[in-house]
């Protein structure tokens, strides 16, 4: 399950959307803000369970925007359309072939997807958020 959200430019695209049997519903999206940066996060939400009362983890990577026609000729070289468009839809691919996905070891997408941003000469920044519920 995929889905797009956008506002005042900004988008953000879910490019994957599992529940897993542990009560986990695990997500990859990409976020284009032009009032920030790109940002590719790989999501864990664990719902309640038990003596758990839910707890959620992100594994996020930071691009600056003006790196957005870098990165999507980087991952979509030869491709026409807006690079928006283009670098979204080679996320999609990147899933769609395995390359990227729902059977990656813990924080794995998060640091492939760092390490092509690097290699395509775009600085960038990683970034760890945890929620626990304390109810």
């Amino acid at each position: 399950m995929t889905g797009i959200q956008e506002h005042d430019g900004r988008r953000r695209e879910t490019l994957l959307r599992v529940h897993r049997p542990n009560d986990c519903i695990f997500t990859l999206s990409l976020t284009i803000d032009p009032a920030k940066d790109i940002m590719f996060t790989e999501f864990y939400d664990y719902g309640p369970s038990g003596d758990d009362p839910g707890r959620e983890y992100g594994y996020s990577v930071h691009a600056p925007y003006d790196a957005l026609k870098t990165l999507a000729d980087a991952y979509a070289p030869g491709s026409e359309g807006p690079a928006k468009d283009r670098l979204i839809d080679a996320f999609k691919h990147l899933i769609a072939s395995g390359e990227l996905g729902d059977h990656l070891p813990l924080k794995t997408n998060q640091e492939l997807v760092q390490r092509a941003f690097e290699a395509a000469g775009v600085m960038t920044a990683a970034d760890t958020w945890v929620w626990h519920n304390s109810e």
